[in-house]
């Protein structure tokens, strides 16, 4: 415990404007950006371990990386009314995982996307699920036909600017 509040307290900043210091303050609130990516992955590795577990033991493929979580779901239309409700039961356990363990699923960032052929795609109706166009991958942006025309547009946007 104390290895962690040494790099939680008594943390101080101070601004650098060309080759001028001001004088150093304390920080008394906010985020401890000095907190390493090796501390920060392995508070999420702990805490997603037996995530993890829970969700192979809901028959759900799934992939982690630091505190973000993805199920996949690989199903045909004719199946889309189960595979749904075993998704919102895969939710549902997850939720629940995370409340005794003192998390909350964020919901704002919680996206469903499907993907599929257009003929495939048109099958699927009345979805109870906020479902989305496109969604982000490690900073890869999947759309639900795999075209790749948001990954382009957004890659384009980038160039633009920066030859601006």
């Amino acid at each position: 415990m104390n290895w962690f509040k040494s790099y939680l307290s008594s943390r101080t900043f101070r601004v650098k404007c060309d080759n001028y210091f001001s004088s150093s303050c304390a920080c008394v609130c906010g985020d401890p950006k000095a907190l390493s990516l090796v501390l920060y992955s392995s508070l999420c590795t702990r805490n997603t371990s037996p995530l993890s577990t829970l969700i192979s033991s809901l028959s759900s493929n799934h992939h982690l990386y630091a505190d973000d979580t993805q199920l996949f779901l690989s199903f045909r239309p004719p199946d889309f009314d189960s595979s749904v409700t075993h998704l919102q039961n895969a939710l549902q356990h997850i939720s629940s995982w995370m409340t005794a363990n003192l998390l909350t699923l964020n919901s704002s960032k919680t996206e469903f996307l499907f993907i599929g052929l257009q003929q495939q795609l048109t099958k699927i109706h009345n979805c109870s699920l906020n479902t989305t166009d496109s969604a982000r991958n490690l900073g890869f942006i999947f759309d639900g036909h795999l075209t790749f025309a948001d990954q382009i547009s957004s890659l384009s946007q980038v160039l633009l600017i920066s030859h601006s």
